[in-house]
């Protein structure tokens, strides 16, 4: 009985941390419009060089709402909500540069997480996280 009451339990927490498949998200829900994959053989672009040079296999680009939105998407070394804001502060700071301090989300395919990037008027970095299941 006790054995079964560990199970149930423990199937119980697993759906209840179940996060939405990556399309059904907020971003794609409630946050962005009209999103137009970029066609990665050609795209070139100063924020593509800030990525690749620090480790970011992207797989997909999408720019959205009129084209002012990007999203990268990719493998990313490191778990971007872990214990490395060493590595993702500065890259933040070197993609504000090459994307005009334009908004942007990165999304961490390989954990399962988005990053929604952007940069108030103070000069300040603003962070905000969404999960979403990783395949």
């Amino acid at each position: 009985m006790l054995r079964l009451l560990s199970l149930a339990l423990s199937l119980l927490a697993s759906q209840a941390m179940a996060y939405p498949a990556l399309q059904d998200t907020e971003l794609y829900t409630q946050k962005t419009t009209d999103c137009q994959d970029v066609d990665l053989a050609t795209w070139q672009h100063p924020a593509r060089t800030v990525l690749e040079k620090n480790g970011i296999k992207l797989e997909r680009v999408q720019l959205c709402n009129q084209g002012r939105y990007p999203i990268f998407q990719g493998e990313v070394p490191y778990d971007p909500q872990g214990q490395t804001k060493d590595f993702f502060l500065p890259l933040y700071e070197q993609l504000r540069k090459a994307n005009g301090k334009w908004p942007y989300v990165l999304v961490a395919s390989n954990y399962g997480e988005m990053v929604y990037v952007s940069y108030p008027k103070n000069d300040s970095i603003a962070l905000a996280y969404e999960n979403f299941e990783a395949p």
